[in-house]
């Protein structure tokens, strides 16, 4: 299947190619016919627009094959094609995820303080497919920054917060997970150490889990 997508557009060149060259001849045979211009003529010259068209359209099938679809993980500028999803690495997740969530949180305490993830922002794409993924990654992001200061994001936030972070979560099947963050931010919001060691031993599992994410619903994801 591979080897088929990749002479494809070649193929169907050549084959338009040969399209044009055909009525090309058709049409010269039709104005040189010994016997005049007459109904024979005309029908050969239909049939020379007929592989005219045809071969515009397959030259322009060709054209379009050759084009990329910029997927929003996936499309590598260096290469200028899609890498597959199976070669998807969290720090590509990662990368493309801050990008993301710069378009809807100017800071990381907007992103605390607002409650984007339980909004109802069109940004997270069709069946609201991007907001686990933005749960993690709001998550994950502490972990990164492990100052006192950001850890208070997540022990001042407000109850809603968490609950809609709990929500995206159990919508991905890790109720669990969620359930541990709320009670966390209800039983020990003023245990800073304790809260910090729980998300920084679970570092290495949100990696896994926004990764596995992104592969499970890649072809819900944006193409750009």
């Amino acid at each position: 299947m591979e080897s088929l997508k990749k002479y494809l557009p070649t193929v169907l060149l050549i084959a338009g190619i040969i399209c044009l060259l055909i009525a090309v001849v058709i049409t010269v045979f039709a104005f040189t016919a010994p016997n005049g211009f007459g109904f024979e003529q005309v029908l050969w010259l239909l049939a020379a627009v007929l592989f005219l068209a045809l071969g515009g359209l397959v030259i322009y099938l060709a054209v379009i094959s050759t084009t990329v679809t910029k997927h929003f993980f996936l499309y590598d500028k260096n290469t200028g094609k899609n890498i597959r999803p199976a070669d998807l690495t969290f720090d590509i997740v990662n990368r493309r995820m801050t990008g993301f969530m710069s378009r809807i949180a100017t800071s990381e305490r907007q992103a605390w303080s607002a409650n984007i993830v339980g909004s109802n922002d069109e940004r997270f794409g069709k069946n609201d497919v991007y907001r686990p993924l933005m749960a993690y990654k709001m998550i994950y992001d502490l972990t990164e920054l492990n100052t006192p200061e950001h850890w208070t994001l997540f022990s001042k936030a407000d109850p809603a917060v968490v609950s809609s972070i709990c929500d995206a979560l159990s919508s991905n099947d890790d109720a669990q997970l969620g359930a541990t963050l709320v009670f966390l931010r209800e039983h020990h919001a003023e245990n800073i150490e304790k809260i910090s060691r729980f998300f920084m031993d679970n570092r290495a599992y949100m990696q896994k889990q926004m990764l596995k994410y992104v592969q499970a619903h890649i072809d819900s994801m944006y193409m750009e």
